[in-house]
């Protein structure tokens, strides 16, 4: 269930909150911003019981003393001492049953604990920091994401849904979310070379007189063959030649980071990184869709 269906049923309190969200962002951003929160309060209370997954909607306090009951009976699952040898043993048999049973709903409660205190936590450093670091800059990096978010959504809609599933993997924390966040930069690099430089399957041959493949699965050729072509009708020279070495190594180095997420263990610190590298690309790329780059202005002034 989205968060839009999720509204429909919500309690007149959280209908007044995502009312006024609306109002401070607008419907379309109130309601991209609910999805993410939505999405974030999902990956936190999603839990497992035979073989199916589902959310648990209760309050933190209620998971706590739910989680403080179920301890206590699985304590009291003991044999008792006056028994006969026979009885202690089917007994024992019993209780092992059923504390088979109970210790699973504790390993849940813990780990939905863990994963609402750590989302609770980066929340509030985030917030911290941006206190810190005073309003003015918050808003100015709050103003970029926005302008990417916003740019990607008319350039590179696809792109920019695999962004945010990229960034929404970071909140859980388990490995394999964390090494899908970097499958999901991956594929986001392909779906925006894919929305500005389709694949023509044909061969080009660079200044250096080497053929690079405008195939589908090459997208990094591509890539660089629209930051060539769009940057060389403004003007070739030095800027544009080190614009593409540049991106040749930012790619190569998002390449060989995502790839790690298939292949081996992925830590947090590893994934925000390729996220953040994939951020900038993509702020380099659209800047250059829409013609606000400093690449071309820079090629405009050299020539005028």
């Amino acid at each position: 269930m989205t968060a839009s269906k999720l509204a429909n049923h919500a309690d007149p309190g959280g209908l007044q909150i995502r009312a006024q969200i609306d109002t401070l962002l607008g419907a379309e951003e109130g309601s991209r911003r609910s999805e993410d929160a939505f999405t974030r309060w999902s990956l936190n209370r999603s839990v497992e019981a035979d073989g199916k997954t589902g959310l648990y909607s209760a309050s933190v306090g209620q998971i706590e003393q739910n989680d403080l009951l179920v301890r206590k009976t699985y304590d009291n699952l003991e044999v008792p001492d006056n028994l006969t040898q026979i009885d202690t043993y089917f007994v024992a048999q019993t209780m092992d049953a059923s504390r088979a049973k109970v210790l699973p709903l504790i390993q849940q409660n813990g780990i939905l604990l863990e994963r609402i205190k750590s989302s609770v936590h980066a929340f509030l450093v985030a917030t911290e920091a941006e206190l810190d670091a005073g309003q003015h800059d918050s808003s100015l990096f709050v103003r970029a994401q926005d302008y990417v978010n916003s740019a990607l959504a008319k350039i590179a809609p696809d792109a920019l849904e695999k962004f945010v599933a990229a960034q929404d993997r970071l909140y859980s924390g388990k490995p394999e979310d964390l090494a899908h966040a970097l499958t999901s930069c991956r594929r986001m690099i392909k779906a925006l070379a894919d929305a500005v430089y389709p694949a023509t399957g044909e061969t080009l041959t660079d200044d250096a007189g080497i053929g690079r493949v405008m195939s589908d699965d090459l997208y990094r050729n591509r890539l660089i063959q629209y930051v060539k072509e769009t940057i060389g009708k403004h003007g070739q020279g030095k800027v544009m030649q080190d614009a593409l070495a540049a991106l040749g190594n930012r790619l190569k180095s998002l390449d060989s980071l995502a790839s790690k997420g298939v292949h081996d263990k992925v830590t947090a610190a590893e994934a925000e990184t390729c996220i953040v590298w994939t951020y900038l690309l993509a702020a380099d790329i659209v800047r250059l869709a829409d013609g606000t780059s400093a690449l071309l202005v820079e090629t405009n002034d050299a020539t005028a």
